[in-house]
């Protein structure tokens, strides 16, 4: 097959292409200069992007195991064996960084309930306990996500609205809860309690067992679908609803 040189290129052999005379990169006629820009300006993103989640995962950790106001931009630098420059290409300071985490955790957790919510013929209590479920297991499943949630956030209440304050930053929250809480109440389930009560109720017990699952890893847990379900029942029973 006839080739062609396209340029002089400092692309590395290893790249799969084979080295010229001068420094040429010796290309197959069907690839094109267009095809070679665009072939290394993806590497590029894609490697990117995977430093900037790396920073993100060394940051998590390092905030939830050594206290956010003990990090540094330098710490985390040394975490993933880079110079602190390289981080602050992608992120200008420490709190933009725990900006990201902390959205990035509000939208994975708002994609599970709206698998949730996507569920035909669920009745509104059928739904609050798939909302439940899928809040346990997900922050078992991110158990530094879910510390670091609670250790940098505080909840609020304002219009009766739920927000989680991190720093500066206000984020509604818990309002798929809610609404499934009101939409139970519309068919007479927890009655006569007002929702944000019916809601300290569920939350308590719910985030309890999370952290105590967290913290205390070797204490004989139920299988986690097991504890959730002992849990549920004993929420609707607690709120009077009656079991099938």
């Amino acid at each position: 097959m006839m080739s062609k040189i396209i340029g002089f290129f400092d692309i590395a052999s290893s790249d799969g292409y084979t080295l010229g005379k001068r420094n040429s990169v010796i290309f197959p006629n069907s690839v094109t200069r267009e095809q070679v820009k665009l072939g290394i300006k993806e590497r590029k993103l894609r490697q990117k992007e995977e430093l900037r989640q790396s920073i993100l995962a060394a940051a998590e950790e390092m905030f939830v195991s050594d206290g956010v106001e003990n990090v540094s931009m330098r710490k985390i630098a040394e975490k993933i064996e880079y110079s602190p420059t390289t981080i602050y290409r992608l992120f200008k300071n420490k709190a933009e960084i725990m900006n990201h985490l902390i959205a990035d955790g509000y939208l994975r957790v708002s994609e599970v309930y709206q698998e949730v919510l996507s569920g035909s013929g669920d009745t509104p209590l059928q739904m609050l306990n798939g909302i439940i479920r899928a809040y346990m297991a997900f922050a078992l499943d991110h158990p530094k996500h879910f510390e670091l949630w609670f250790a940098t956030g505080r909840i609020e209440v304002i219009d009766d609205e739920l927000h989680l304050r991190h720093g500066d930053l206000l984020y509604k929250s818990y309002a798929t809860w809610l609404e499934r809480i009101e939409e139970c109440k519309a068919e007479g389930l927890f009655a006569e309690k007002g929702t944000l009560t019916v809601f300290q109720l569920i939350w308590s017990m719910v985030v309890g067992a999370i952290a105590l699952r967290i913290k205390h890893p070797d204490f004989p847990w139920l299988p986690l679908d097991q504890h959730i379900d002992e849990i549920l029942e004993l929420l609707n029973r607690g709120l009077g609803v009656e079991q099938d």
